[in-house]
């Protein structure tokens, strides 16, 4: 399956979306002052790639004439899901070293045992395990089916 070039778009829309949300909060003091409220609406980051992936998956259906399998909706999101975590890692390790370094002091403060290495594996993990079941999910919808699919 070659992948639609909106695959990549996506994949880079994701990324980078979380990552400008990230620094949204930072600003508003959400990620030092106030982490509760940065607890809360951290998870509004989730539209980015939920979003990016919807727009592949159509994107890579209707580049396939109005066909898409199951297994290419989840080609599809896992490669959306590579491209934003290697955004995500990139972002988040300048992020926590050089950008707020203080954010895992005061993790550690409220008693969570956090480093940098088990945040960019949780970035990661995340990245791939929600694009995995985002994109089956959506595959199941959107797929082509009876005599259509071949």
């Amino acid at each position: 399956m070659r992948f639609n070039p909106i695959t990549t778009y996506a994949g880079m829309f994701a990324g980078i979306g979380a990552a400008l949300w990230t620094m949204f909060e930072y600003a508003m003091g959400w990620h030092n002052e106030h982490l509760e409220t940065g607890a809360m609406t951290g998870f509004v980051a989730i539209i980015f790639p939920t979003a990016a992936i919807l727009w592949a998956l159509r994107a890579t259906k209707r580049s396939n004439g109005d066909r898409l399998t199951l297994k290419q909706a989840l080609m599809c999101g896992v490669a959306v899901s590579a491209i934003s975590a290697a955004i995500g890692v990139i972002f988040f390790y300048v992020y926590y070293t050089s950008i707020n370094p203080a954010f895992l002091d005061a993790m550690r403060a409220r008693g969570q045992e956090v480093d940098i290495t088990t945040q960019l594996t949780a970035v990661v993990m995340g990245s791939f395990i929600f694009g995995i079941l985002l994109s089956a999910v959506a595959g199941l919808f959107m797929r082509t089916r009876g005599d259509a699919a071949k």
